[in-house]
Formats: structure tokens, C-alpha cells, sequence
């Protein structure tokens, strides 16, 4: 009996990978690994919407199938907070919620392209731009983002690279794995582009509550008349640390909306409706107090990685957003993968090489925030 051949198509995904990898040297050597690999938010969420969770769970209609779409107090409340965050108007069906931001990310390719279309994606840039696009056998083709741009996004690269088989344009600020941040005058070239390509422009926002420094995130939708392009991802995973309850979303372009919503119709039963219910509270009762304290926790981790990495000579720079640093490896080491394999051999500490995000990765490595620092001087 086979496998389908379109395993063959892409690879492992990286952090599967890792997992064994750390699973192996702990077994071996009985000591723990520090791992600086997944970003997954370990600030705990507020208790206000723990206990709010709770109170929806216990209501009569919570067992029930929840529907396709957002529940009218979800619809609501993203578009209050819309409005108040980022001054867009967002209208019921220019929104959708989505099992945490990566659902929608994989199911995009099957509601916008056919085999044989392309999509222009960031290297380095999250692994799931390509992976669930390469299953369909669409073409992933890369774009630049280099250390002599500062990671940034060259315009006459993609205005060489689109062709008539190109369908829509990853971009993502604040950046993972890179960490930079973009405000309006970089956004507004690039939703020009699409509109005179006539290319979707899809905008991972994931990290926009996450910033450093005093700057402050914009929504691609701020620009006028993105939204006859663009659609923007957002992620209650980073903005209230629930990532494991799978909550995200969706806005923006109508069209782009409801074709992923049809393909949706088909993979699952939609979002449960207590978790819809928590994420229209949470949005509408945003626990300031809480959510500076999970900034300063992650400022604090930053900076102090940031000097512990120094000691063993990398050097890093502050990301102003997201939950990484990007850095780059000792000159004696030709490949990241060979570096964060001896840095994991011989100091037990793991860092994500920068080859899992592209091949301009080859001399980076991507460093995560989320760490126990209690124990970080164990390691240096």
C-alpha cells in the first residue's frame, strides 16, 4: 500500500523535525534542552478571560455545532475593535474566524489557486506560506529579503519576479522570523503594486500587539482602497496568549472571504462558540494592565537573551516587534543547521536555524523570545 506522491512535494515541517531532534539529545545526555525554538506565547492569559471562558463553557448551548461564520458577538466586537485600533470600517462579510491564523494560511492556496499558478513569498518567511501552496502544486516564488535591505521588501524585485501566473503576495510585518517592523509609507507601495498587477495582497498580522519601543503596528487596511486587494490575518494567540485554543482571523476583501469560507465548509465544523464568545469579550474588555505586563515581561526576556547570546558571540539586534531575533551565526560556521546542531550538542540550547525559513537563512538563526530566563544561566 502507498502514500500519496504528494508527500514528496514539501518537506517535514520544521519544528516536527526539531522536536525529535531535542527528544534524541535529551535521552542521550539526561539533561534538559533550553529551547529558544518555537515561538509559543508562555505569558499566562489573563484570568479575566479565563474565568469568562469558563462561564461560556457552562452555558446550555455551548455543546452545540457553532455554524460556518462569525456568531453575531463576534462580528460585532471585531469590528468595534477595528475601528477604535486601526480606524477600519469592517462590514459582516469582510470577516471571518478562523481555528487559530494558520488554519486560514493553509486553506488559502485551494480557495485562490489553481495547479501551475504562482505566489510571491518572503525568504526568509514562515514556513506555512509555502508548504500547504506546494501540496496543490502551486509554485512558491521566493523573494528577497536581505541583511544589506535590513530585511526589507525590494519592489523592483517582485515587480521582476510577477508573471501572468501570479496570484496573490505574501507579506509580514512584524516579521517572523526577521523581527522587523513596517509602518504605512513601506505598506503603500506594495498594495499599489498589487492593484497594478492585479495580484491579491495577503497581510499576515499576527504580531501586530506585540511591539517594542514605543512603536505601534499599522493594519494594511488602513490604506485606502486595500481592500478591493487585500485581506489581513490576526492572531488571538499572540495578542492574549491563547494559543492553544486555535483563535484567529480573517478581514478584509469580501471576495477573498468568502471563497475561503466555502473551502472551510468542507474541512471543519467552524469555531466553537465558547471560544467565539471569549474572543468578542477579550476584544471588547481588553485587560490593559495585563497586556502591559506581558510587553514588559517579553521586552525583559528580549534584552537579556540579547546579552547572554553576546557572551557566546552573537550579536543581536532589539526586534521592535514579534517574538524573535534574528542573528546572525559566528564566522567560523559555514550553515546555520551546522551551528544550532553543535550549539545543541554542546551547550544543550536550541535555536531555530534560519535555513527552516528560506535560503537567505543560511547564516542566521532565529532566536525566540518565549523562555524560562530563571534558568538561562545554567546554559551560559
Amino acid at each position: 500500500m502507498k502514500t500519496s506522491r504528494r508527500l514528496t512535494l514539501f518537506p517535514e515541517y520544521i519544528f516536527s523535525r526539531l522536536a525529535r531532534q531535542v527528544a534524541d539529545v535529551e535521552k542521550r545526555t539526561g539533561r534538559k534542552v533550553l529551547s529558544f525554538g518555537a515561538g509559543s506565547p508562555d505569558f499566562p492569559p489573563s484570568q479575566l478571560f479565563i474565568n469568562k471562558l469558563k462561564e461560556f463553557i457552562d452555558l446550555p448551548s455551548s455543546y452545540l455545532y457553532p455554524g460556518y461564520g462569525a456568531i453575531p458577538e463576534f462580528a460585532s466586537a471585531m469590528q468595534v475593535w477595528y475601528k477604535k485600533r486601526f480606524n477600519v470600517t469592517l462590514e459582516t462579510n469582510e470577516l471571518l474566524p478562523l481555528l487559530g491564523s494558520r488554519d486560514g494560511i493553509a486553506h488559502l492556496p485551494l480557495a485562490l489557486c489553481d495547479e501551475g499558478d504562482e505566489i510571491l513569498i518572503p525568504d526568509p518567511g514562515y514556513p506555512a506560506y509555502s508548504g500547504p501552496a506546494s501540496m496543490i502544486v502551486v509554485k512558491p516564488v521566493m523573494y528577497n529579503l536581505t541583511e544589506k535591505r535590513n530585511f526589507m521588501i525590494d519592489i523592483g524585485e517582485l515587480e521582476r519576479k510577477v508573471t501572468r501566473q501570479t496570484k496573490y503576495l505574501w507579506v509580514n510585518f512584524p516579521s517572523n522570523p526577521t523581527g522587523r517592523v513596517a509602518d504605512i509609507s513601506i505598506l503603500q507601495p506594495l498594495v499599489d503594486f498589487a492593484r497594478r498587477h492585479r495580484i491579491w495582497l495577503i497581510y499576515d498580522n499576527a504580531y501586530s500587539e506585540i511591539t517594542f519601543d514605543g512603536f505601534v503596528a499599522p493594519s494594511i487596511l488602513e490604506i485606502s482602497g486595500a481592500k478591493d486587494v487585500a485581506v489581513e490575518f490576526g492572531s488571538f494567540s499572540k495578542m492574549f496568549s491563547f494559543a492553544g485554543f486555535r483563535m484567529g482571523w480573517i478581514v478584509g476583501n469580501s471576495h477573498i472571504i468568502e471563497a475561503l469560507a466555502k473551502i472551510k465548509s468542507h474541512m471543519d465544523s467552524g469555531m466553537m462558540k465558547p471560544l467565539q464568545q471569549l474572543g468578542a469579550f477579550a476584544l471588547t474588555h481588553i485587560d490593559r494592565i495585563w497586556h502591559n505586563q506581558m510587553i514588559e515581561s517579553y521586552k525583559k526576556r528580549r534584552d537579556i537573551i540579547i546579552n547572554r547570546f553576546k557572551s557566546i558571540g552573537l550579536e543581536a539586534i532589539k526586534s521592535p516587534g514579534s517574538l524573535y531575533l534574528w542573528v546572525k551565526i559566528p564566522n567560523e560556521y559555514d550553515d546555520s543547521e551546522t551551528f544550532s546542531t553543535v550549539l545543541l550538542e554542546r551547550k544543550h540550547i536550541l535555536v531555530t536555524p534560519g535555513t527552516a525559513f528560506g535560503k537567505n537563512g543560511k547564516h542566521f538563526v532565529r532566536i525566540s523570545f518565549c523562555v524560562n530566563i530563571d534558568i538561562i544561566d545554567q546554559y551560559f
